[in-house]
């Protein structure tokens, strides 16, 4: 039960979270989940915390990552364009975004952005990817490589309260956007959580 003005610890948070994730992942429920989801729903406002509807209730076997693939080195812009975008990380490899005046992407970074907004990660991850119940994505994807993102995202790490989107098609068919969206955040060349598309 929560105190009126009191603000629940992270593990009171982070229980309903496991509970769901675990139900989604083994297809088997703890008894008190249904409790779990009332409570957790009772700090949100009644809003879900984590994106159900593209989720299956199934238990299935752990999906396997996408195989790795090296990144095309991004197109070299046009002499004559405006403002130049940014198209290499901090380590100096090519990156998998283009942005221009630090908001306006090309069409796939905005995929990851509609793809990470659909999934509801702001629940966890904050509406800038700074953190709340999860981890700041701005500072992790700045040592957390392109496998180990594929990886926590497809598979989770239920023992954090990350659930699996190995079973989402959206997540998984857009894995690689998703992470062009959020590592062009961390690199500091998205600098408004809220992107628009390149014109």
């Amino acid at each position: 039960m929560r105190i009126s003005g009191m603000k629940p610890s992270w593990k009171q948070c982070i229980a309903p979270h496991a509970a769901l994730a675990m139900l989604l992942v083994t297809g088997t429920a703890r008894a008190d989940l249904e409790a779990d989801r009332a409570y957790c729903e009772s700090l949100q406002g009644g809003a879900r915390i984590v994106c159900l509807r593209d989720l299956k209730a199934t238990p299935t076997p752990a999906a396997k990552p996408p195989a790795a693939t090296a990144e095309t080195p991004a197109a070299a812009p046009a002499a004559d364009a405006k403002p130049a975008a940014a198209a290499a990380t901090p380590s100096g490899g090519a990156a998998p975004y283009k942005v221009v005046d630090g908001y306006k992407v090309d069409p796939e970074t905005m995929k990851g952005f509609r793809t990470w907004r659909a999934a509801a990660c702001d629940r966890c991850h904050g509406a800038n990817q700074e953190g709340m119940v999860g981890p700041s994505l701005i500072n992790s994807l700045k040592t957390l490589s392109k496998a180990e993102f594929v990886t926590t995202v497809t598979q989770g790490r239920l023992e954090k309260g990350m659930p699996s989107f190995g079973q989402a098609p959206n997540v998984v068919g857009n894995i690689d956007q998703l992470y062009a969206y959020l590592k062009g955040r961390s690199d500091g060349a998205i600098t408004k959580a809220h992107v628009e598309a390149m014109p």
